[in-house]
């Protein structure tokens, strides 16, 4: 059981660093617009990948001391029930991305918006 989610931060060398959460599926798309504005707020979206990469796990995870729940992939989504939100440093956008046990990730993104959008309408919808 659980509620598996997946966020994607597509680094500026093409690579995806991949955030799971066992039971991360609630609400996930308020936690990852939080955890942007978190990053944009500190002044490190979208140059600097290396502290915001930081700045988005630790907000996403939120919990430090779980030796279990939480996983970091590269290029792959180790576990998915929902569509999989992906920031991209070197657009500066969220997009929203089909997943499918059979194929994996879609190639193309259902939707694709600007970063400061994607937060204001997910922290929105959360309220």
């Amino acid at each position: 059981m659980g509620d598996r989610a997946n966020f994607g931060l597509k680094q500026h060398d093409g690579n995806t660093l991949y955030i799971y959460g066992h039971w991360a599926g609630e609400g996930m798309l308020a936690t990852f617009a939080r955890a942007l504005d978190r990053a944009s707020r500190a002044g490190r979206l979208p140059g600097d990948e290396a502290y915001a990469n930081r700045i988005i796990i630790s907000e996403i995870v939120d919990r430090p001391d779980l030796d279990t729940g939480w996983g970091v992939t590269l290029n792959y989504v180790s576990d998915n029930e929902h569509p999989i939100p992906v920031y991209d440093y070197s657009t500066d956008t969220v997009s929203l991305y089909d997943y499918d046990w059979q194929t994996g990730i879609a190639s193309e993104p259902g939707v694709t918006v600007k970063r400061e959008d994607f937060i204001a309408a997910a922290l929105v919808k959360e309220a």
